[in-house]
């Protein structure tokens, strides 16, 4: 008997173990990226904040050095409170995972069930498994994602069927405030004749300042992208790739079979909280 017949085994069982290692390797990376992604977003808008609340000259640091009770003492503090409440439901909670497993999460429909149209005939061949219709496979998250929207690297998450409304809700309170830390560099901001002597007088406020620049010109860009595509029925990922994707191919551009109207589709878009068959709405037009 050759004793280098089972040679071969060997190292596939080696190949294999190989491939987990480096599967697992790549999931602690982006475990790290998606806290790295939160703790940034913590430290950097706390940073601003502080940087401009704790300027003497602030009228929030006045009035409360003075006790005095203004409104904006109160309305400031909420506006913050929110906007990190709004970011960390939308970047923990689950964005709409298709379930691997029959019944793996409460209230989920069997993705069998979700395929019975010859539209919703998909297959994800990572997952190993149907994919219901309006769904893609991230490769960050390595799962398949309901009404996938896109993978936002700023809230190491997905943002998909169950957490789209909140990104949207965080997005509009992030240009609230990032607008009213605007007007209080405004006021706090010391005056003088020459550029170089306000930057020096003011130096921190401009390092905020230009990071309020950068930060409210994406925020507000990615607001107004997304009130566009929810009056359209569209989500991110289907109007980029409208060509490319299936069941929207025989559809014009910016057009799709789950648009309804502009009143219809911000209805379902704030309202709708369950898991939707669309398979459905395409049978329905055929």
């Amino acid at each position: 008997m050759d004793p280098f017949r089972k040679l071969p085994d060997d190292k596939q069982e080696m190949q294999l173990v190989l491939e987990e290692s480096t599967a697992d390797k790549a999931d602690k990376r982006k475990k790290y990226n998606r806290i790295a992604a939160r703790i940034g977003h913590t430290v950097l808008s706390l940073s601003v904040i502080a940087g401009i609340c704790f300027n003497p000259n602030s009228s929030i640091y006045r009035s409360a050095a003075a006790g005095n009770l203004t409104l904006e003492l109160y309305l400031f503090p909420v506006i913050v409170f929110i906007s990190f409440v709004l970011y960390y439901i939308a970047s923990l909670m689950n964005p709409g995972y298709v379930p691997i497993a029959t019944g793996e999460e409460d209230g989920e429909e069997d993705t069998t069930t979700l395929i019975k149209s010859d539209h919703a005939s998909y297959f994800c061949r990572w997952c190993d498994q149907p994919q219901p219709l309006r769904s893609k496979h991230c490769r960050e998250c390595n799962r398949c994602v309901r009404r996938f929207d896109h993978h936002c690297p700023w809230l190491g998450n997905c943002v998909g069927e169950r957490n789209h409304r909140v990104f949207l809700y965080f997005l509009i309170a992030e240009d609230m405030l990032i607008f009213k830390c605007f007007s209080m560099i405004w006021e706090t901001s010391r005056r003088s004749n020459e550029v170089l002597e306000w930057i020096q007088l003011n130096g921190i406020l401009v390092v905020c300042a230009l990071i309020l620049v950068i930060g409210g010109l994406a925020v507000t860009a990615l607001a107004c992208c997304h009130f566009y595509l929810i009056l359209h029925g569209l989500t991110t990922w289907e109007h980029v790739s409208h060509s490319r994707i299936t069941y929207l191919k025989r559809w014009p551009e910016d057009s799709s079979p789950f648009n309804f109207g502009y009143c219809k589709n911000c209805f379902m878009f704030c309202c709708y909280c369950s898991t939707q068959n669309w398979e459905k709405y395409i049978k329905s037009l055929t």
